[in-house]
C-alpha cells in the first residue's frame, strides 16, 4: 500500500512540475498579491497636485505658497486666476485641489480649500495636507480662517469612488472570462477543426461566439449601475448616451481580448489563469478599480496607464459624480480606442495564422 502510494505521489509531483498553470498560481500569483499588498495598496495619499489663487501676491501669500513648492507631499501646479479656473483642471485630473487666498490675505489670514472629492480619499486627504500647512504657515498665534468646500460629493460618500471601480470590474469579470472559456472550449471539443473546413471564416466564427457575451457584459453593468444608484444613490450627472457609448467600446476591447486569450491557449485551465492571474489581478491594483492611481508608486502609475481599464474607470468617474460634458472625457475615450485598435490587430494577425 505504501509503495503503490509512493508512486502515485511521485507521478503527481512529475506532473506538477511540468504544468506550468500550477507552477503559475503557486508561485507567481502569491508573489505578485504580496508584493502589490506591500508596496501598492496603501490608503495613505502619497502625491497632492494643487493650484494657487491669489489675488494679489503679498510677503505672506508667497511665504505660504513656497510651502507648497518646497513640500515633496505637494506638486504645485502653478496659479490660476480664479475657483471656476481650478475647477476646470480638477476635470481633467490635472490638480486634486486649490488654495483660494483672500485679496487681504496679508491682515485676515483668510483661505479657502477648495478639494476635488469625487475620489473621496484623496479629497479628504488632500484637505487635511493643506490645511495641515496652512497652520504651519501662520503659526505665529494670528487667527485663521479657514473655509473649506468639496466638489462633486459634499457629503464625502466613500461608495461613489468605489462605484465605477466595480462596474468596470464586474464587466471585464463577465465578458474576459466567459468569452475566453467558451472559445478555448470549442477547441477542446473539436469544434474548431470542423468550422476551418466550413464556408464560416474562423474570425467570423470568434465574433459570434463572442458577441452574446458583450450584450451580457452590458447587461451586468447596466445592473450595476442600478444597484449603485438605488443602493448608494450614487448620482449620474452626466450624459447617459456618453454613458453607454463608453462602455460599449470598453465591452468590445474586454471581448477583444479575450478573444485573443482564447487564440493562444489550448485549455480552459489555461484561459482562467491567465483571464484572472494574468489580468484581472494586475487590473485591481494598477487599473484605478479600488486603488486611487495617484497612491499608486511612480513606477506602478506607469504601469497603470497601459491598462485601458484605468481609463474606462477614469471615464465613468468623471461622467457620474462630476457630471461632465463628453469634451472632458476626450483623452480617456482615444487611449481606450489605442488599445482596442491594438487587441483587434493582435487577433487578427493571429487569426491570419491560424487559417493558413
Amino acid at each position: 500500500m505504501i509503495s503503490s502510494l509512493l508512486i502515485i505521489i511521485h507521478k503527481e509531483w512529475r506532473h506538477v512540475l511540468r504544468d506550468k498553470g500550477t507552477f503559475f498560481i503557486v508561485l507567481i500569483v502569491p508573489v505578485f498579491i504580496s508584493v502589490a499588498y506591500s508596496l501598492i495598496l496603501h490608503t495613505d495619499v502619497r502625491t497632492v497636485k494643487v493650484v494657487a489663487v491669489v489675488p494679489h501676491h503679498s510677503e505672506a501669500s508667497r511665504g505660504l505658497i513656497a510651502r507648497f513648492e518646497n513640500n515633496p507631499v505637494f506638486r504645485f501646479k502653478g496659479y490660476v486666476n480664479d475657483l471656476a479656473e481650478a475647477e476646470k483642471m480638477m476635470r481633467v485630473n490635472k490638480v486634486n485641489a486649490a488654495i483660494v487666498l483672500a485679496p487681504d490675505f496679508e491682515q485676515s489670514h483668510s483661505v479657502q480649500i477648495a478639494t476635488d472629492v469625487s475620489n473621496c480619499t484623496m479629497g479628504s486627504a488632500a484637505s487635511i495636507y493643506i490645511r495641515a500647512v496652512v497652520d504651519a504657515e501662520l503659526s505665529d498665534g494670528s487667527e485663521e480662517l479657514i473655509s473649506y468646500k468639496m466638489l462633486y460629493n459634499p457629503r464625502l460618500i466613500s461608495a461613489y469612488s468605489f462605484q465605477p471601480g466595480i462596474i468596470a470590474f464586474v464587466i471585464l469579470l463577465v465578458v474576459l472570462v466567459l468569452t475566453s472559456s467558451s472559445l478555448v472550449r470549442e477547441k477542446e471539443y473539436g469544434t474548431i477543426d470542423s468550422v476551418t473546413l466550413s464556408p464560416v471564416a474562423l474570425n467570423v466564427f470568434y465574433l459570434g461566439k463572442s458577441i452574446p457575451y458583450s450584450v451580457l457584459g452590458l447587461l451586468v453593468g447596466g445592473i450595476t449601475l442600478t444597484v449603485g444608484v438605488l443602493v448608494t444613490e450614487i448620482p449620474v450627472r452626466g450624459s447617459y448616451l456618453v454613458i453607454f457609448l463608453i462602455t460599449v467600446l470598453y465591452i468590445f476591447t474586454t471581448m477583444r481580448l479575450g478573444v485573443y486569450i482564447a487564440l493562444v491557449t489550448s485549455s480552459q485551465a489555461d484561459a482562467f489563469i491567465i483571464s484572472w492571474g494574468g489580468i484581472t489581478l494586475p487590473v485591481m491594483y494598477f487599473g484605478g478599480v479600488f486603488v486611487p492611481v495617484d497612491n499608486l508608486p511612480e513606477w506602478g502609475q506607469v504601469i497603470s496607464d497601459l491598462f485601458y481599464v484605468r481609463w474606462y474607470v477614469d471615464a465613468l468617474r468623471k461622467l457620474l459624480i462630476q457630471g461632465v460634458d463628453a469634451v472632458y472625457v476626450v483623452k480617456e475615450v482615444l487611449l481606450m480606442s489605442i488599445s482596442t485598435i491594438a487587441i483587434t490587430l493582435a487577433c487578427h494577425f493571429k487569426l491570419k495564422r491560424l487559417s493558413r
